[in-house]
């Protein structure tokens, strides 16, 4: 999981948001600091905007953590959108399988 952005939190008038991969590369954490107040939509979506996950935040709930799965995506470009009232604030991710090296043994008799 490669962020597209070098700065991955954002902070508008109503939360403080950072997004960033977890330790399991399948996983993506995102993290909201704010006061209760309003109903809140984080939602995964692919390239082309279709919705792919969501996590609903009751308006009564501070500050909350919680991780995307994303061991079922292709690997290519995603947005993370955070949706509070009239701020909204969209994460660029971009998923990459990194090849695996293979190590070649040869044996050589002389």
């Amino acid at each position: 999981v490669i962020p597209a952005s070098t700065n991955p939190t954002v902070t508008t008038n109503s939360y403080k948001v950072v997004v960033y991969p977890a330790i399991t590369p399948t996983k993506l954490n995102v993290i909201v600091e704010r006061q209760p107040g309003q109903m809140m939509v984080v939602s995964m979506k692919d390239s082309n905007g279709h919705r792919l996950g969501q996590q609903l935040v009751d308006k009564k709930q501070g500050t909350f953590r919680f991780q995307f799965d994303l061991s079922a995506l292709q690997d290519g470009n995603y947005s993370v959108e955070v949706i509070s009232g009239n701020d909204v604030a969209l994460y660029p991710v971009t998923l990459k399988t990194q090849s695996a090296q293979e190590t070649t043994r040869t044996i050589t008799l002389n």
